[in-house]
């Protein structure tokens, strides 16, 4: 029995010398510092929106990548064949 007591000391020892412990954040509800329209328009996205663009041009269909988070071409048009 000890030395399960033993065993569950020195977890939790190594357990908060592992684990710094973090401040408590209070949030007062009747006056919030930001509403939820700021958070979800303070979220930016984490990787690039790539598509591909798809053409028809003189019967012959064609693609392009296209990356719209920098507004850039990734390929040259790739021809697909005839329409």
């Amino acid at each position: 029995m000890k030395t399960k007591k033993a065993i569950l000391a020195a977890t939790f020892v190594l357990t908060l010398s592992v684990c710094p412990l973090q401040p408590a954040i209070t949030v007062s509800a009747s006056s919030p510092s930001c509403s939820v329209e700021q958070i979800e328009n303070s979220v930016t996205p984490r990787s690039d929106i790539i598509e591909w663009v798809y053409k028809i041009e003189n019967g012959k269909k064609y693609k392009r990548l296209y990356n719209s988070s920098t507004d850039t071409w990734l390929t040259e048009w790739i021809y697909l064949g005839d329409v």
